[in-house]
Order: structure tokens, then sequence, then C-alpha cells
């Protein structure tokens, strides 16, 4: 009977700053399918791993972590200079954009169901790449997606055709209803293939994942927000916008949106009969001042991360009263139902102007699909 070749124990004295490496590898390897390893586990893999190019990406990605709002800057001047990304940025954005797919942000919402409709389709575009049969990573893939195919978990060999069955029909429900359930775990789903897929170079990877940059460029900005709370600025190399400002109308209200120089937008809501004003800045508040707006209604209440809401009755036959104010602040605005009708008009209004459809489109790629 043949011996196995006993394993040898190695101990080395390292530094704080090579332990503190070893733990931001440590996030990279586990991250992702619910791995647990210890810190000398990540050791003996990226010293085995030193032999293939596997181990340039983890050391990258561990680097990238270090200052994830400077990383993310970089990454989208390489994208609007259409230069390919390395295997280690996708990574990095694959991490942010798991984050952004599984924790709610201050619209008590997960991304849009388009958005998530994107992000399968840029894995499975990832997939088709693979150069090899990936079957534990296609068990993986669909118990992420929930799939309640019976022959999926068997161990008979599975079809290389029902991963991307599972995910084309996903797409259709998400592009068909925007109601439709999201698969909040799609983006461990994308993590895994853009760390674990085995591909045939780091060019083709970018030929069919670029298409899919808006979409996952803004997750991953969004999932940064959820974690950081610092927009990913960049340096303009001439100014985008300058204290430029917009103001909408209606009887009783004016509504006025100012977009400073350095790309920050504010809010101003001036009730003229009530000689009020409330301003609201920065982005993610009117984002969710927005979603309020549009989603409260008679008998409902909003408990969001900015704000607080309710629209109450004081009697069943009675219109409600709609009132929203800041825990910050303290101050609170009370409406009445024809008064709410109006400012939803306004901020439709507002919404449908080339200017702000502008200035939201520069901040989503600041702090991301909110």
């Amino acid at each position: 009977m043949e011996r196995k070749p006993q394993q040898q124990t190695l101990s080395i004295r390292i530094s704080d700053a090579l332990r503190e490496f070893l733990e931001r590898s440590k996030h990279v390897i586990s991250n992702g399918r619910g791995e647990s390893v210890s810190t000398s586990d990540v050791a003996k893999i990226l010293l085995e791993s030193a032999k293939d190019d596997r181990l340039d990406f983890r050391l990258e990605v561990a680097e990238l972590q270090q200052s994830p709002t400077n990383a993310l800057w970089a990454i989208r001047r390489k994208w609007e200079q259409k230069h390919d990304l390395s295997r280690a940025e996708w990574i990095f954005l694959a991490q942010y954009i798991q984050v952004a797919c599984e924790e709610i942000s201050g619209t008590h919402a997960l991304p849009n169901a388009s958005s998530f409709a994107t992000l399968i389709e840029a894995w499975l575009a990832l997939r088709g790449l693979r150069t090899e049969l990936g079957t534990g990573l296609d068990r993986y893939y669909l118990g992420n997606l929930g799939s309640d195919d019976g022959t999926v978990f068997n161990e008979r060999q599975l079809d290389p055709e029902v991963a991307s069955g599972v995910g084309a029909k996903l797409i259709r429900e998400l592009r068909e209803s925007p109601l439709a359930k999201k698969p909040e775990f799609a983006g461990r789903n994308f993590y895994v293939a853009v760390r674990d897929e085995v591909l045939p170079d780091i060019v083709a990877m970018n030929r069919v994942l670029l298409p899919f940059m808006p979409v996952l460029y803004r997750l991953a900005v969004r999932g940064h927000w959820n974690r950081e709370r610092r927009p990913v600025r960049f340096a303009r190399e001439r100014e985008l916008v300058t204290n430029q400002a917009h103001r909408v109308t209606a009887p009783g209200f004016v509504m006025s949106f100012q977009l400073g120089s350095d790309g920050e937008l504010a809010v101003k809501l001036a009730a003229t009969e009530k000689d009020v004003a409330y301003v609201i800045a920065p982005y993610p508040q009117i984002c969710e001042f927005l979603a309020l707006t549009e989603n409260l209604s008679p008998g409902a209440e909003w408990e969001g991360i900015h704000f607080r809401a309710r629209a109450a009755r004081t009697a069943p036959d009675e219109q409600a009263r709609f009132s929203f104010h800041r825990p910050s602040d303290g101050v609170e605005l009370g409406f009445s139902q024809q008064e709410w009708s109006a400012i939803k008009q306004l901020i439709a209004d507002a919404l449908a102007t080339p200017w702000l459809k502008q200035a939201f489109s520069e901040l989503s790629l600041a702090y991301g699909e909110l």
C-alpha cells in the first residue's frame, strides 16, 4: 500500500505589514463561496500558487483593497479610455457588485430588475469562455439562482446547458416584469466566475465583459457606497459642471436643483404659501427622498436610512395627511394629499429634463445605483 507523502510544517516570523496583507488575501480567497480559511491556510495557498499566474492577481486584489475609492476611480478611467482591465481589477469590482446585490440601500430596495438581468447576462458571457468543464462551479451557480431542478444536486454528470438555461429564464423574467423576484445571490456567481473560471486569456475576458460595464460599474460603486460611505470622485481634466441651477414650479411650490463645481447636487423644496424651504443633499439623500415620494401611499409609513415619513388618516373617510422628516435635524413638514400630488408632479417634471438626467447620470458613477 502506497503511503501518502507526509505534510511538512514550516514556522516563520512575519512583520505586521505582511500579516495585514495575509488578512486581506484571506478575504479574497474565502469570499464568494462561503469558504472559511485561516491565515496559515492563506499562506500555504499563496506559496502553492506561486508556480502559476493565480498568485499575481491575488496579490494585486489585496493591494487594490488598501485604497478602494482610488482603485475604483482608476478602473473608471481605464474603462473610459477603452483600456482592458486586469483580472484582479475584475475580481475587485465583483466583490463590490456582490455587496450591491445583497445589501439594501436607502431606497429600501435591491438594485432594479434590469440591473440583475444585465449581471446574469455578464455572468453567462464569462461562463461561455471557460476552457474546461466546470460542473462543480455550475452546481454552486445553480444553488445561488434558486434552481428547483431536482436533477441538479444529484451525483450524475450535470448537463452544461442546465446553468445557461436557468440563467436565460431568469433574464426573461426580469426583463418582462420589473416586479419579478430578484436573484440577490447573482453577485456571488459573478464574483466566483471572474475569480475561479479557467479562461483563455484576459483579452477574451475583457471582450465579453466590457459591453456590460455601464451597469457593472454602477453596481460596484453602489457596493462601495454601502461599505465605505464615500463617493468615487475623479480628477476631471475639465469641469463638467460649474454652479448650474434648474428649477420647476407649481402653484404653491418651487423646487430648485443646484449643481456645484464639485459635481454635488442639492435640492431645495420651497412651499411658498407656508414660507418654508427645505434643503436635501447630498445625492444619496436625494435618491431616498425621490423614492419615498413615489412610494408613500395613504395609510403607509416609510422608515429609511435618512428619512421617516407617513401618510396618516384621522378618519377612514378622510384624505391622508402626508409628512416627512429627517431624524438628523428633526424638522417635519406636512402636506395635504393634493399638495403631495403637486410635489410628485414637480419631481416628475424635473426628472424629465435633459439637464437633470445628465446630472443624475454623472452622480450615479460616483455613488452607484441607489
